[in-house]
């Protein structure tokens, strides 16, 4: 899929001031649908403003002095402020309770953690990544392509933020811990009070029995919880930590330039974005395509019809 992302560079920017002779006449390529344009510039600039910072954001400003990508977005502001009390206090609580239950299992699994464990317990997190790498593309994948910000509940809650981040890409990185990982302590919260309960109910037996396949669920439980901090450290590129950017080279975790092919509109690849291992094998057999043509032929609805109005929002 490199080449997709590599097809930005013929339009980019000649720079801030300077502008391109005009083609000949009689050359002049035919122009896209206006709303898919807008769509395809406004993923460029903001790719382009990620990789470069501050600078290249002033850079990007059009000669009305506002951006029509990014924070100043209309469709943008308006999905921000759908960010409610409610939704906060949601978010407060969920962190709360996973990094207690996280603390007390962590405990109890280095309790029954025996050396004979380790040959199992190495494979077990290692397939507990690979779970939370695709758990994380296909959670991502869905609320991308189906649903609505109108839907009860679910909506406001949960698909809310998928659209804010292709209109604004860089708007994770504002966001606090809470906002961040919010979301995704709430989903870890039943498989994490469902373990607590086996510590405190099975025999000692029992639980030596199970500690390998405890420690391959913990490690998904781990890695979906942190799944949207990783995401934010790929949109992230001033003050991380040397570990993370260490961890990001290595590709132990998502890379900001592996998942930069994601945000090339209209966004319909590359959904796994946890460590990202499992985009170019799913890319290669068309697995979200074919599950799209599938939705598709059963439903009549259209991927991405949602997150496109969104993002032709002018005012």
């Amino acid at each position: 899929m490199l080449p997709r992302a590599a097809a930005l560079l013929p339009g980019a920017s000649p720079g801030p001031g300077r502008r391109p002779p005009p083609p000949p006449a009689g050359l002049q390529e035919p122009q896209p649908p206006r709303g898919l344009a807008m769509a395809s510039a406004g993923a460029a600039d903001s790719v382009r403003a990620e990789a470069a910072g501050p600078q290249a954001e002033a850079a990007e400003e059009p000669e009305g002095g506002s951006r029509r990508w990014g924070a100043q977005h209309a469709g943008a502001r308006e999905l921000a402020e759908l960010y409610s009390p409610g939704k906060r206090l949601q978010e407060w609580i969920s962190v709360i309770l996973c990094f207690a239950l996280i603390c007390f299992n962590f405990y109890n699994l280095l309790f029954y953690l025996r050396l004979e464990h380790m040959p199992s317990v190495i494979v077990g997190i290692f397939a507990g990544v690979i779970t939370a790498d695709f758990l994380s593309g296909l959670f991502h994948w869905g609320a991308d392509t189906w649903g609505s910000v109108e839907l009860p509940i679910v909506g406001k809650a949960f698909i809310r933020p998928f659209r804010e981040h292709h209109i604004d890409p860089t708007a994770i990185t504002r966001h606090d811990f809470i906002e961040t990982n919010g979301d995704n302590c709430f989903m870890t919260l039943v498989p994490l009070a469902n373990m607590a309960y086996k510590f405190v109910s099975f025999s000692p037996e029992a639980l030596y029995e199970t500690c390998p396949w405890e420690c391959y669920v913990f490690a998904l439980i781990i890695f979906i919880t942190m799944t949207n901090q990783i995401h934010k450290w790929s949109h992230t590129y001033f003050g991380l930590p040397r570990w993370v950017i260490f961890l990001q080279d290595w590709h132990i975790i998502l890379p900001r330039k592996h998942h930069r092919i994601h945000h090339v509109s209209p966004h319909e690849t590359y959904f796994c974005i946890t460590t990202g291992w499992l985009n170019y094998p799913l890319e290669k057999i068309r697995f979200w395509r074919c599950l799209e043509n599938v939705i598709q032929a059963v439903t009549g609805e259209k991927p991405r019809a949602d997150d496109m109005k969104w993002a032709q929002k002018i005012k």
